[in-house]
């Protein structure tokens, strides 16, 4: 017991800290010098200069939110994998996966193979979305529901991620509610923890 509470004020204050670096962010995007983070510099990869300054402002904007997504879609797939290990041990993606699941990241990786790009990775879950993380957790939830107090708000909880998921993966700026919804999303995810 003493461990999953040093669990969950270790994940608050990773969240909180990212939250944080949103914040300040915010701040120097309203005009507050802090040189606290530099998104794009003009010597990465391409001159910067070729986009229009609206573009790059609201890319600057959305940069946390990406990085606040990417951390917690993974931390939700790292307990996911750790949880699944911990019960049917290293075959638990042939043993504890939903066939649905399994036969849509075959198909992702399928496809992953005919392009030029680089393989993600070798682990299966990467390939997975929300919606396919919720199928999991519903389907193993014994496993889970020492960690996660109701199947209910998990479901609603990532589905209301996925939406999010959406308007970040496919370029688009959150507006202001959006970015408190996330937020509070994360809060949301955290509490929901047992």
């Amino acid at each position: 017991m003493k461990n999953n509470n040093i669990d969950k004020n270790l994940k608050l204050f990773a969240m909180q800290n990212l939250l944080l670096e949103n914040d300040l962010a915010r701040l120097e995007e309203s005009g507050i010098e802090l040189e606290h983070i530099r998104s794009i510099r003009k010597d990465d990869l391409v001159d910067v200069e070729l986009f229009d300054g609206d573009i790059l402002k609201d890319a600057k904007r959305m940069a946390d939110f990406y990085v606040l997504f990417y951390s917690l879609e993974n931390t939700i797939r790292r307990l996911i994998k750790e949880r699944l290990y911990d019960a049917h041990g290293a075959n638990w993606w042939e043993i504890a996966i939903p066939a649905q699941v399994k036969n849509a990241v075959k198909d992702k990786q399928d496809q992953e193979k005919d392009t030029v790009l680089a393989i993600r990775s070798e682990d299966p879950l990467s390939y997975t979305n929300f919606g396919e993380l919720i199928v999991i957790f519903e389907a193993q939830w014994d496993n889970f529901s020492d960690t996660i107090r109701s199947k209910k708000a998990m479901k609603q909880t990532l589905s209301q991620f996925n939406q999010i998921r959406n308007v970040i993966a496919h370029s688009c700026t959150l507006d202001d509610n959006d970015m408190t919804r996330m937020k509070l999303l994360i809060q949301d995810w955290l509490n929901i923890q047992t």
